[in-house]
């Protein structure tokens, strides 16, 4: 059968038909060509020839006679099934035995055709029963394949998901989204540009290339023009190019694709909520790779997400820098208040030390200070070079002059006004 995914519709079927009996030969065949005729049926009475046969051309079907001329027919169905495996091959045996029957499925027959009676009559129906039968496994195994790589792909946005979105760290969000691409995509290139904010500079901000390639620089035309399609709202969409491509971007960027040695590359913009923030550059030097769609749908996601993860980490490298600006206000807010404080409690100091200077004279404030220091009138008159009488009249002036009862009240009133230390 061919290894092309088919649908059953009324089209020719080619069938191989192995048996060396010229009899059966002829009755098989009228009987296919009378109730099966979209089957083509190409005899070989060799089975070495039939094997070689299968090499050079696309078979629907074998229908095979167990007792063959120069094969045993067990080996001969194995070996076909090893060259085709998804080859219906219908084994025709001239006895109904169970053992035999077992013996023919597991070497890789599908279905199993005792010559009994009018055996030939059987034969149209398991032809097309088998090649529907068929059809539908491939179709199953398509699909499986579908799922399967759908599976795959979730995993590996999955993943991709986890890593960008794991970080507010821009550089490394960047830095693990381009490695994780280009390890996944087997790119040549995997370039990740960001655009400004007033949309005219383009940026490479992260560039993985494989060994002995040379880097794409930020001047190059390839995304020059690339990011003037992008300035379009109605260009901001995925973009495959190949080599020999002809249509005017191709044409524009051809130089540069010859100068970096891209046979192909696919690039797609990475926007989050309307605003254009940059694009993905991914290319093969080594193959003109065929971009699928399911490529192209997986990376434009992929994009998607890491234009969330950038938007967020700018958003978050915002917000750190206003709350350094913040706590930088705050600091120099608690050293003006300190030198305010400062300048208040010296303002307050010297002016209260003014009040003090024209109530008293200059010996009353020492002998304040002195009482204030707590020493008796003897002591204040040994260290003042006076009498103790005169210490005693200074200290009942210092009373009557700042209307005070008490020694202590003289002590409290040095240290408001600022004459004790």
């Amino acid at each position: 059968m061919s290894d092309k995914k088919q649908s059953w519709s009324p089209e020719k079927r080619l069938a191989l038909f192995l048996a060396n009996d010229e009899d059966e030969i002829k009755l098989c065949c009228d009987a296919i060509k009378a109730h099966a005729a979209l089957f083509t049926v190409e005899v070989i009475k060799n089975g070495r020839q039939a094997l070689e046969a299968l090499n050079n051309a696309n078979y629907d079907l074998v229908v095979m006679d167990f007792a063959l001329p120069d094969m045993d027919g067990e080996e001969w169905v194995k070996s076909c099934h090893e060259l085709k495996p998804h080859l219906p091959i219908i084994v025709m045996t001239a006895s109904d035995s169970t053992e035999l029957a077992v013996k023919v499925i597991v070497a890789g027959a599908s279905d199993f055709l005792p010559k009994i009676g009018s055996y030939q009559s059987f034969l149209p129906r398991a032809l097309v029963t088998n090649v529907q039968r068929a059809m539908l496994l491939e179709n199953l195994r398509e699909t499986y394949k579908r799922v399967e790589q759908s599976s795959k792909d979730e995993a590996l946005l999955n993943r991709l998901i986890i890593t960008i979105h794991g970080s507010l760290d821009l550089d490394y969000i960047i830095d693990k989204a381009a490695q994780n691409i280009a390890d996944e995509f087997k790119s040549s290139r995997t370039v990740i540009c960001t655009i400004s904010d007033n949309l005219e500079q383009v940026r490479i901000m992260r560039q993985v290339t494989t060994a002995s390639l040379l880097a794409i620089t930020e001047k190059s035309v390839i995304f020059a023009r690339y990011h003037d399609l992008l300035l379009s709202q109605d260009e901001r969409r995925p973009l495959v190019v190949n080599q020999d491509d002809s249509f005017p971007f191709a044409c524009d960027v051809k130089g540069d694709l010859t100068s970096y040695g891209i046979k192909s590359m696919l690039m797609v913009p990475l926007i989050y909520r309307g605003r254009l923030m940059g694009f993905l550059h991914l290319d093969d030097c080594y193959e003109m790779r065929v971009w699928t769609p399911v490529q192209i749908n997986l990376l434009s996601r992929i994009a998607n997400q890491l234009a969330i993860a950038m938007s967020q980490a700018k958003l978050y490298q915002m917000l750190e820098t206003q709350s350094r600006s913040i706590d930088k206000l705050t600091d120099l807010c608690s050293q003006l208040n300190s030198v305010v404080n400062s300048t208040q409690r010296f303002t307050e100091k010297h002016e209260g030390q003014e009040r003090v200077r024209i109530k008293l004279s200059a010996r009353e404030i020492e002998v304040l200070q002195k009482v204030a220091e707590g020493l008796s009138n003897r002591e204040i008159a040994q260290t003042l070079h006076i009498t103790e009488g005169t210490t005693e009249v200074h200290v009942s002036r210092l009373r009557k002059k700042l209307s005070l009862g008490s020694r202590a009240a003289l002590v409290r009133y040095a240290y408001e006004n600022h004459l004790a230390s």
